[in-house]
């Protein structure tokens, strides 16, 4: 009994070290503890009940995606599919460094205490050093119920403000449009669909007026950091050919306030072919 029960303590350490690095790599905040720890005693016994039901083993590998929904599902689905990525590569470090010391002739308590390490090691550095493990500038948009995670750029010549409502703007490729309003095949500014308006913008191929909206919630992933943006979404002219969404600093003060917070010093990016203003009325 003394050996299942350290069995089910161990896996379940070993699992709540796997949801945190995912989590991290994924660049998420961490988990409720209450939820972390449920998850966790989670695996152990699904390695315990694998161990002696060997017909649940395959069983026991769901409990793993099970897991990181559970802890990550407030920051959405694109989010949690990434989490789920990124929990079954800290897993197999976890499983593949003790395999490997064992093999190499060390005990297997040892093994596994060794690779536990290895990972506490590298969830730490990702704490400590977030821009260099977990490079993560991505923003989501969610608008009746459809979600899309487009990379983003901090683009400090991104001063666009709405007039009506002076919430900073971010500027998206044309191609976003489609797949976030798949009723309408495009956008034209003579007849706009529901929900947009015109924004008159100034660009370095000149001014114009963008199709403009407000989604129902924006949420930027920053280096290992996430939180939700107050801002309107612009849709680019036929000038913008990238494939990034140019996010305002403005939308993202509180989250760079709090990466400086915890010591780390976000890199603020500037597009190099757009610089964008507000043309006065």
């Amino acid at each position: 009994m003394a050996h299942a029960e350290a069995y089910l303590v161990w896996n379940a350490v070993l699992s709540g070290i796997s949801l945190l690095l995912g989590g991290k790599l994924a660049g998420l905040d961490a988990p409720p503890k209450k939820c972390l720890l449920l998850c966790a005693l989670l695996g152990g016994v699904g390695a315990l009940a694998g161990l002696y039901l060997p017909h649940l083993q395959t069983f026991a590998l769901f409990l793993c995606p099970l897991s990181v929904w559970a802890c990550y599902r407030s920051n959405g689905m694109p989010a949690c599919a990434r989490a789920m990525v990124t929990t079954a590569c800290a897993a197999v470090l976890v499983g593949g460094c003790g395999e490997l010391l064992i093999r190499l002739g060390q005990p297997p308590m040892v093994s596994l205490s060794l690779a536990a390490l290895l990972t506490l090691l590298l969830f730490a550095l990702c704490v400590l050093l977030p821009t260099a493990f977990c490079e993560v500038k991505q923003v989501e948009i969610t608008v009746n119920r459809r979600s899309l995670l487009l990379p983003a750029m901090l683009d400090s010549g991104n001063l666009v403000r709405d007039p009506l409502t002076s919430q900073p703007v971010i500027v998206v490729p044309a191609h976003a449009v489609g797949l976030l309003f798949p009723e309408y095949e495009a956008v034209s500014l003579e007849a706009l669909p529901p929900g947009f308006r015109l924004l008159r913008v100034r660009t370095a191929a000149g001014t114009g007026l963008w199709p403009m909206f407000r989604p129902d919630s924006c949420r930027v992933y920053l280096n290992g950091e996430s939180g939700d943006a107050n801002a309107m979404v612009a849709v680019a002219g036929e000038a913008y050919g990238g494939v990034q969404a140019l996010v305002p600093l403005a939308a993202v003060s509180r989250l760079t306030a709090r990466l400086s917070a915890h010591g780390a010093k976000s890199n603020k990016e500037e597009s190099p072919c757009v610089r964008l203003r507000n043309f006065p009325t």
